[in-house]
């Protein structure tokens, strides 16, 4: 089986986690005057309506954007509600750039969108113009196919780049409904923005309230030198053939960390950063070995491709250890 060049494998595994600055901001739309010194862009297609909420008011078919400055990256948070009064549509939706790196909504960055053609909540990831999905539920696609839904949705990253998606839809859930999970290795923002798309009779038929955002900047080394030094973790096969043959079916990161009791966690993904598998965390001395067989949520057997092996190792008394690996899985 061919095996990744060691340059791109030694790149992935140098990618470490960042942290800095604290940021916390929100706005209820309470106060207009604020919001318009706050938010800036297409105020011509917007107004903050007599219950307190930004709406949509543009009079013919518009993509209308107001930008706002965001710092927020890891270990975050973004809240917000929407309320779409009409059925979405490819032309009808709203979307929330929770990250964005200029005041460009072409920019490299992040987006829930609410809405759309699938008339559902979606995470996308935007890179050079183009936008992928990340995060989508294909099993609650239609959830805003009724008039005056009011959708509630929450975003979170964590300090090693899992995110997840979370959204409520009033008269559908009772509870936050988590709509997936996937891993952003490294995350830029400088800007949040409000983007809404409207056919020519649905201009006023959007509104957002309520967002919240906290989190911190992503732009320090988290990790501590001198440990890194002392510490060894090591992955023990570049590649793998989960076949059953009893040759390279599993993939095993061996650890040693200077201290006296330390837990592991191991966590899969795609080269898409889409979730494959959690191997649950296993407790230890101060060294240890990890493994994945190959397998998937459901113990099934992944597809041939790359995946991304991102290990975390814990410690009451040294920094969160992190290290991530490409793998090569074929037959």
């Amino acid at each position: 089986m061919k095996k990744l060049p060691r340059s791109f494998l030694l790149l992935i595994g140098l990618l470490v986690c960042c942290s800095a600055i604290a940021e916390e901001w929100q706005d209820d739309f309470s106060n207009p005057e604020h919001s318009q010194m706050v938010w800036w862009g297409n105020w011509e297609s917007f107004a903050i309506n007599k219950q307190g909420q930004l709406q949509s008011q543009a009079a013919e078919a518009a993509e209308s954007v107001l930008f706002h400055e965001s710092t927020a990256a890891i270990d975050a948070e973004w809240k917000f509600w929407v309320r779409i009064s009409g059925t979405c549509s490819a032309y009808n939706l709203i979307r929330f750039y929770i990250a964005l790196e200029e005041d460009d909504i072409s920019s490299n960055g992040l987006f829930v969108q609410i809405g759309g053609a699938n008339k559902n909540i979606t995470l996308y990831q935007q890179t050079e113009g183009e936008a992928r999905k990340i995060i989508e539920d294909t099993t609650r696609k239609k959830l805003l196919d009724a008039d005056a839904s009011y959708v509630h949705v929450r975003v979170t990253r964590s300090e090693d780049g899992v995110m997840h998606l979370y959204s409520l839809v009033e008269g559908k859930d009772s509870v936050w409904t988590k709509e997936g999970e996937c891993f952003v290795p490294m995350l830029s923002s400088k800007y949040s923005a409000i983007v809404i798309k409207n056919s020519k009779k649905r201009g006023y038929d959007f509104y957002i309230d309520d967002i919240y955002v906290k989190g911190e900047v992503q732009n320090t080394p988290l990790t501590d030198e001198e440990t890194y030094n002392k510490a060894s973790i090591q992955l023990q096969t570049e590649s793998i053939s989960p076949n059953g043959d009893g040759w390279e079916d599993e993939a095993c990161i061996t650890y040693y960390v200077p201290t006296q009791k330390t837990t592991a966690k191991l966590s899969i993904y795609t080269a898409n950063g889409v979730l494959v598998k959690h191997v649950p965390q296993v407790s230890s001395s101060s060294e240890g070995m990890v493994c994945w067989d190959g397998t998937n949520m459901n113990g099934q057997i992944v597809d041939i491709g790359v995946y991304v092996l991102h290990i975390e190792i814990q410690s009451p008394t040294i920094p969160t250890l992190r290290q991530r690996y490409a793998l090569s899985v074929g037959r």
